[in-house]
């Protein structure tokens, strides 16, 4: 049976802007991320994108961009791909959010 684990990459972020945000960097270890969490409560939509690194500095992407709609829970699965560290960005390109927060894990098995 697989072993679960989560890192959780945003915590209560009160986004009030446009802007690109990057989330909490998540070691791997001996785990391998397959699913993102996301509760927005934010009231804007939110576009995500997950990123792999080798080192924690140079980011790729993983997969397509994925958006959650204002103040709707969701999750997104990643593709198979293995990378010592993950991370997302995260931006609200709708409009400034006026109210909320925004939560996310990744979830990781081994």
């Amino acid at each position: 049976m697989a072993t679960v684990d989560k890192d959780q990459i945003f915590t209560a972020l009160a986004i009030r802007d446009t802007s690109n945000h990057n989330s909490d960097k998540s070691d791997t270890g001996e785990f391998t991320a397959e699913t993102i969490v996301v509760l927005n409560g934010l009231d804007q939509q939110v576009t995500f994108q997950f990123q792999g690194s080798i080192d924690a500095t140079t980011w790729l992407n993983i997969n397509n961009t994925f958006n959650v709609a204002a103040t709707t829970n969701s999750f997104e699965t990643i593709s198979d791909s293995y990378f010592p560290c993950y991370r997302m960005t995260a931006i609200c390109s709708g409009g400034s959010p006026t109210s909320g927060v925004l939560d996310a894990w990744i979830l990781k098995t081994s």
